[in-house]
């Protein structure tokens, strides 16, 4: 996808949440500001929300946002998790295993990126210890072990239960809450009893704990979260028999967390994520 196709339709969704904390979009310098986008941009993000009725002529919210209104995931992905996503893809098939050597020009070619930016993502993997140079100097992928999974969860744990903490001190008129809404109404209709077998829940697993990390507004929570997503959402392979019910508990464990944060529970959202996290450790730890 195009940058300014992907910017103007994850623009779009930041809009969306805004107008479902109900607040205005009147002042089209602020919201350029607050959206980092241009005010070309902000002026195109307006205009399709007045024709799809959310807003009016003046910016005032009219409807609140729904599902349907967003743009998905896929579409407003940046091309270091568009990268992500298809090198994790290659694990999940086991195109690529743990020992694998990793050709830089090759893989660029095939996930249709620059040499130097498949470079750089390779390096980022390589401070998880994900993947390693060999002695000459070619990357391999290393996979993980049952201690580094351990070590992971421990620091993970640290890190989301502060997070979880954190975001239930965000005002209330933050556009924060709307997101967190939309995240819930897309969790709740995925563990409907009438939703189709999704093969998509790891980038709801994603989004979700993305979207808690990143309002905690500190830095090293959103780069660990690259680690969190490579390793906890894409390596291991969940027995096909019970994928379905595994992806419907842990929705059901993001409920909890989400129907905590609204009410401001504190206690209440980090022993639902302490829960949550610690049944993920589990999973994992039996595929070994």
């Amino acid at each position: 996808m195009a940058r300014p196709d992907r910017v103007f339709k994850t623009a779009i969704n930041a809009a969306l949440d805004r107008a479902s904390s109900g607040l205005t979009m009147t002042n089209k310098s602020a919201l350029s500001r607050d959206l980092s986008v241009s005010r070309t941009t902000i002026r195109a993000v307006l205009s399709h929300l007045e024709q799809i009725g959310i807003l009016d002529g003046a910016g005032h919210v009219i409807r609140a946002p729904e599902p349907a209104d967003y743009f998905p995931s896929s579409e407003t992905m940046d091309v270091r998790e568009t990268l992500e996503a298809a090198f994790m893809r290659k694990i999940r098939e086991q195109e690529l295993t743990p020992g694998a050597r990793l050709v830089e020009g090759q893989l660029a070619r095939q996930f249709g990126v620059s040499v130097q930016t498949l470079r750089e993502f390779m390096i980022g993997l390589s401070r998880f210890g994900f993947v390693r140079k060999d002695h000459q100097r070619r990357w391999v992928l290393e996979g993980v072990t049952q201690k580094y999974v351990l070590e992971l969860h421990e620091i993970r744990a640290l890190f989301e239960t502060r997070a979880v903490e954190k975001t239930c001190d965000i005002p209330d008129d933050d556009p924060f809450w709307g997101g967190l809404r939309r995240l819930r109404q897309e969790h709740s209709a995925f563990v409907s009893p009438t939703a189709q077998a999704s093969l998509h829940f790891p980038a709801l697993d994603t989004e979700f704990h993305r979207f808690i990390n990143a309002a905690a507004d500190n830095r090293l929570f959103i780069g660990f979260q690259d680690a969190i997503a490579m390793i906890f959402n894409y390596h291991y392979l969940w027995p096909v028999q019970d994928q379905g019910e595994h992806d419907r508990a842990a929705a059901r464990d993001h409920l909890a967390v989400m129907d905590a944060l609204m009410r401001r529970d504190k206690d209440t959202a980090k022993q639902a994520m302490q829960s949550h996290l610690d049944a993920t450790r589990t999973r994992f730890m039996s595929n070994f």
